[in-house]
Order: C-alpha cells, then structure tokens, then sequence
C-alpha cells in the first residue's frame, strides 16, 4: 500500500515500502507465495451457483475500476461463486476484497468450513475451531477478508457466498441486483495471508524478498554487533 492509500505493483529489485496502519511507511519482506486462483479480479470466470457477476462496477483497492459485483440471482438457495483450489496440502490461506453494496455481510469458505464477515464492523465469526480468520480495512470502504485452515486434499472448494444478514446461511430468494463488490482473490499455502498477487488467466508466483547486510542475522548475531551512528 502506497502513501496514497493504493495497493500497487512493485518491480523486480524495488524495496517495497507499506504505508498501511503506517504513515512512515515500512520494508515489506516476505517468503515465496504462489496465487493458486488464476483469475483473482474476473469474477465471471468464477463457478457461480445463484451468484451472478458484473464486470467492473467500482474502483478497486488498486485505485483502478476493476472491482466486480457479486449479486444474488433470484432463486431459492444460495448464491456464491466457487473455485477449486489445487496443489494445496497443509495450512492454506484463503482472502479476497470485499466492499458492501445492498448487503453488508458475507461468509467465505474452505473445504467445509465457514467465516462470516461484517462489512459494518470488520467483524468475523468461525463455524469450526480447525479455522482462523481475520478482517483487515484497507480504506474506502474495503475489507481484506481472511480464512486459514489445514487442507488434507488438494483439491478444497473456496467459495464467496451471498448473505442477507451477518452470520445467515440459510437459503433465500434473490432480487437479482442485490449484493456487493468483490476484488482480488488470493489462495496460498501458509499459515497467513501475505500482500496480494494479482493474476490473469494463469496463476502466478512472487519469490521472496531478500534484502542483505540490514542489520539482521549477516550483521549483527546473538552475541556481539556494531553499533554505528553520525552525529553532527
């Protein structure tokens, strides 16, 4: 996240600096992760099952108008958009954007495990204890919605689910309009989700970051270091 409040796209070799919940801005290091969802912001490539998707309704966390909304067709059941995620064994996380329209409440899902989010409040609630979750406010109206669960197959179904009210699973009847926006999903092995990976049509890896002689281990190690200043 840039200072301007935007998600953006850092080059080969460019420190990444991360102003969210930091004016100073921060060093972003991270390990290798791989976005398992080839399509993270065209929904419509998505599996619907009575969730509709239109294209590029509002303006994304990126600052760009890519996000789609997610909108509950009109019959009785549910409404959610699925994929299936592959080469996934372990703790995987889940997480995609998430901003409210005519409803202010969804629910996301691994496998069989369900989290229910409120968009009014950054609240999240767990139907299992075998899964964590967490919200994470990205401005503008924008939650980052966040599942983590221990996956045995490799083949989980993720799903983003319609809901009229927080923690409301039942079926219902859709009017056809009615939902919210959706934007950049991410599906990675590990135990926590890490800054988003974008992709389109394929999936895609980001390597690790590595940044030398910084003041970590190279330098300075459990025992003795240099402590050096300039002062004037």
């Amino acid at each position: 996240v840039n200072k301007a409040g935007l998600i953006e796209t850092v080059g080969s070799g460019e420190p990444r600096i991360d102003f969210l919940g930091n004016t100073k801005g921060a060093l972003k290091l991270e390990p290798q992760r791989i976005n398992s969802i080839a399509d993270s912001e065209d929904f419509s490539q998505w599996s619907p099952t009575g969730g509709g998707v239109t294209s590029n309704q509002t303006i994304s966390p990126d600052g760009s108008l890519s996000a789609d909304k997610l909108f509950a067709q009109t019959n009785n059941g549910q409404h959610r958009v699925n994929f299936s995620s592959s080469n996934a064994s372990g703790a995987t996380t889940f997480s995609f954007f998430v901003k409210s329209a005519e409803y202010n409440s969804v629910w996301g899902r691994i496998g069989s495990s369900t989290v229910y989010f409120n968009l009014e409040n950054g609240e999240s609630y767990n139907n299992t204890t075998a899964t964590t979750s967490s919200m994470k406010y990205y401005g503008n109206g924008w939650y980052r919605c966040i599942i983590t669960k221990e996956v045995s197959i490799s083949n989980e179904i993720c799903r983003i689910n319609l809901t009229q009210s927080y923690k409301d699973s039942d079926d219902w009847t859709g009017d056809g309009t009615s939902g919210f926006y959706v934007w950049g999903a991410q599906h990675e092995v590990g135990s926590y989700a890490t800054s988003y990976i974008p992709t389109s049509g394929s999936i895609k890896t980001r390597v690790a970051d590595a940044c030398n002689n910084s003041g970590n281990d190279q330098v300075i190690n459990s025992t003795e270091g240099v402590f050096y200043a300039e002062v004037e």
